[in-house]
C-alpha cells in the first residue's frame, strides 16, 4: 500500500469566512485513496510540530508527503528515498519556501521537490503592508498606553504618504507591496538580483543597490527568498533615525540583535518581523519592535491556495504526470 503523509498544519483548519473551495484540497486526497482499490492511504498528522526532527519509521511506506517547515536533510532522504529500500517519490512544499529541503540531496536521490508558488503572496502582501502602519505609527507602543488609561507617551507616528519605499525582493510577493502601497503615493526602489525591468518601468520602480537603499529609504520592506542574512549591521549604519525595517519574508534575512540594539539607540525608527521573537535575551518591553508568529499567509485564501497546490502535486505524482511546480527539474532525468 502507498502512504500519503500529511504534515502541514494548516492543511485542515476550519475556514473563517468558509470559502467555497474549503475542504477542497482534502476531498481531492480522500477521492484519490477512494478510488484505489485500498492501494492508498492518506495519512493526516496535522497537529506534528514541524520542530521536531524527522523519524525514518514515519516514513515507512510514505510514496508522498505534503510537508510543513521540518527538515529533510541529507542523511533521512539518504534512508528513505526508493534506492536506499524507502519509498519517498515526492515533497510537496505547503507554500513557495524550501530552505527546508536539502534540494541537491533529493535530487541525488531521485525524490522529486515541488512546491507552490504565489499561491499565499496577496495575503503576505496585506500583513507586511499593515506591518509598516504598525511601526510606522506606534501602534504597539501606543496600545500599550493608552489600554493602561494613560495619555501619549514619547513621539507620536510617521507620514507614510509621498515617502520612498525600498522593496528587497521584487518576486510576486514584493509585487503585491508596491501595488498595495501605491494609494500613499509612495516613490519605489529596488533590489533584486534578478531585476524585471519591464515591471520597474510599468511601475515607476527604480532598481537600486543594498547600499543606496538603505541610506535613502523610508520605508524598506524584504521580501527575497535567500537564505543568508542581507541586514546586517553595516546596511542597519545606513539607515535615518527615522526608517521603518519590516521583514515578513524569513528571520535570517535580518540581524536581530544588531536590529534591536539600533532600534534601543534610536537609530532606527523601529522593525516589524513576522516570526516569533527567539532572542530571549533581548527583551523588546518598551521598544518599537512588532513581531507575529508567521502569520502573512495564514488568512482564508492563503490557506486554500497553499492546500490546492500542494495537493495538485501529490495527485499529478501518484497519477503517473508531472507536478507542475518541480523546483529541482534535473530530478526528471534521472
Amino acid at each position: 500500500m502507498k502512504k500519503i503523509l500529511v504534515l502541514a498544519t494548516s492543511f485542515l483548519d476550519e475556514m473563517i469566512t468558509h470559502p467555497k473551495e474549503e475542504g477542497k484540497a482534502k476531498q481531492m486526497l480522500d477521492e484519490l485513496a477512494g478510488n484505489s482499490n485500498n492501494q492508498i492511504e492518506i495519512l493526516y498528522r496535522c497537529d506534528r510540530n514541524p520542530e521536531d526532527p524527522l523519524q525514518v519509521e514515519e516514513f515507512e511506506d510514505v510514496t508522498a508527503v505534503i510537508a510543513d517547515l521540518e527538515k529533510y536533510d541529507r542523511k533521512f532522504l539518504s534512508e528513505v528515498n526508493k534506492s536506499a529500500g524507502g519509498s519517498l517519490g515526492l515533497i510537496s512544499r505547503y507554500g513557495i519556501g524550501i530552505n527546508s529541503v536539502d534540494i541537491d540531496a533529493a535530487t541525488e536521490f531521485g525524490v522529486i521537490v515541488a512546491n507552490a508558488p504565489g499561491c499565499n503572496a496577496l495575503p503576505t502582501a496585506e500583513w507586511t503592508q499593515s506591518t509598516i502602519m504598525d511601526v510606522a505609527g506606534r501602534r504597539v507602543l501606543h496600545y500599550n498606553t493608552a489600554s493602561t488609561g494613560k495619555s501619549k507617551e514619547g513621539p507620536s507616528r510617521l507620514d507614510i504618504t509621498g515617502k520612498t519605499l525600498g522593496i528587497i525582493g521584487t518576486g510576486t510577493i514584493g509585487k503585491n507591496v508596491v501595488k498595495l502601497m501605491k494609494g500613499y503615493d509612495v516613490n519605489v526602489l529596488a533590489y533584486d538580483i534578478y531585476p524585471d525591468h519591464q515591471w520597474a518601468n510599468e511601475n515607476n520602480a527604480q532598481y537600486s543597490s543594498l547600499k543606496d537603499i538603505c541610506s535613502n529609504a523610508d520605508i524598506i520592506t524584504l521580501h527575497a527568498s535567500s537564505s543568508e542574512m542581507i541586514i546586517g549591521q553595516e546596511e542597519i549604519d545606513l539607515m535615518k533615525p527615522t526608517t521603518v525595517l519590516v521583514n515578513c519574508a524569513r528571520g535570517i534575512l535580518v540581524d536581530n540583535r544588531a536590529v534591536y540594539e539600533a532600534v534601543k539607540k534610536e537609530k532606527i525608527w523601529g522593525y516589524g518581523l513576522d516570526e516569533i521573537w527567539t532572542e530571549k535575551d533581548l527583551p523588546l518591553d518598551g521598544l518599537n519592535v512588532i513581531v507575529s508568529s508567521h502569520v502573512g499567509s495564514d488568512s482564508d485564501m492563503g490557506k486554500i491556495g497553499m492546500q490546492l497546490m500542494s495537493a495538485e502535486a501529490v495527485v499529478d505524482y501518484i497519477s503517473g504526470e508531472t507536478p507542475k511546480h518541480v523546483v529541482n527539474q534535473e530530478v526528471l532525468n534521472n
